[in-house]
């Protein structure tokens, strides 16, 4: 039988000269170096002509791939239990369980679902008129800033499997350092995790260059998704859709962007009623719009199907309605609706499945 050494003497073979890339050059995959194979010592390799195929007893350390645009093309050898860690689903490393979402993925797709959502990043913030991009000298990392907030994303630097968004005020301003905190794992659980909706990035990138006011306000409601065990007080747990649900009113086809920022702004919630399993909880899409001129917040006028949820959502338009009369429209009234959630279309609707 031809040895692997003599296999440039085939008819026909490709003739390979020296060893391969990998083994002049160390470096370390962008992904989880716990799942790197080490390259095998020559001296154990099948390549010069051993009969015995073992790998070495004392394994190097995991390659560390330079910071040059060439160094994905510098193959990395792994084992068939590493290539098996990569495929399999599993939950999302460094997050709180839940926090992690639902969707379950393998560690190969976090990271290259992760690297897409960073171009996709990219673009839209190219064409998004009230975002500006800074230049950075760090490779892989995005720099851009509203009118008041610098931003930061990049790869999570000890997964690789999620990206990381690191939010700065420009000045000393209204922002918390909680209010940061909550803005920066919505957008690391929520926004740029599986299953990876460029929609869902767009309309979080829109967000982020609203005015400061709308925006902390905006936080605020995601903090009550994020943390919903914090409100042991309401009755249904509030979600900020980012896209359009398949359940919500007939405004536009699901999945299209949710969130339209101009001289109103249209914003979508869902309501989801806290019932004990194994009874089934309600869920209300509730669109609301908010006139950035008369500083109105209403819920959309679209026509729904009736049925409970139809009448639940009527509920919450009046409950808008009596909030409207008891605190007269001005500039700002957004800075209330948090709370109007809270108290009342969250802690009061739970009327209406009882009818």
């Amino acid at each position: 039988m031809v040895s692997p050494n003599q296999r440039g003497q085939w008819p026909g073979s490709p003739q390979v000269s020296g060893p391969s890339p990998g083994a002049r050059i160390h470096g370390m995959s962008p992904g989880n170096p716990s799942l790197h194979s080490p390259i095998p010592d020559a001296s154990h390799s099948p390549r010069t002509g051993s009969s015995s195929g073992s790998m070495p007893s004392s394994m190097p350390p995991p390659r560390k791939l330079p910071q040059r645009s060439w160094a994905a093309s510098i193959p990395t050898i792994l084992t068939h239990n590493a290539l098996h860690v990569l495929l399999l689903p599993s939950p999302t490393p460094c997050l709180v369980p839940g926090l992690a979402g639902s969707y379950l993925c393998s560690p190969l797709e976090r990271f290259l679902g992760s690297v897409i959502m960073r171009r996709h990043l990219q673009r839209i913030i190219q064409l998004e008129p009230n975002l500006s991009i800074v230049n950075s000298n760090e490779l892989g990392v995005i720099m851009f800033k509203t009118e008041v907030l610098k931003c930061r994303v990049a790869l999570n630097p000890k997964t690789y499997q999620t990206l990381q968004l690191k939010v700065t005020p420009e000045n000393t301003g209204p922002w918390s350092q909680e209010e940061l905190q909550v803005l920066e794992k919505f957008f690391e659980t929520r926004v740029a995790g599986p299953p990876f909706k460029y929609n869902t990035l767009n309309a979080f990138t829109k967000l982020l260059g609203a005015p400061t006011n709308i925006l902390r306000d905006c936080v605020r409601i995601m903090k009550l998704e994020l943390f919903p065990d914090q409100a042991t007080q309401l009755k249904w747990n509030v979600q900020f859709c980012l896209t359009i649900p398949p359940s919500a009113p007939p405004i536009a086809p699901p999945g299209t962007i949710a969130v339209v920022l101009k001289s109103k702004m249209l914003f979508f919630l869902q309501l989801t009623q806290r019932l004990p399993l194994p009874q089934e909880p309600v869920n209300i899409i509730v669109p609301i719009v908010y006139d950035m001129a008369t500083g109105l917040t209403q819920q959309a006028d679209i026509p729904r199907q009736h049925s409970s949820s139809g009448a639940a959502a009527l509920m919450v338009s009046n409950i808008l309605k009596r909030f409207s009369e008891l605190h007269p429209a001005r500039q700002s009234q957004w800075d209330c609706l948090h709370t109007q959630i809270k108290s009342n279309f969250i802690c009061h609707i739970h009327m209406v499945s009882r009818c």
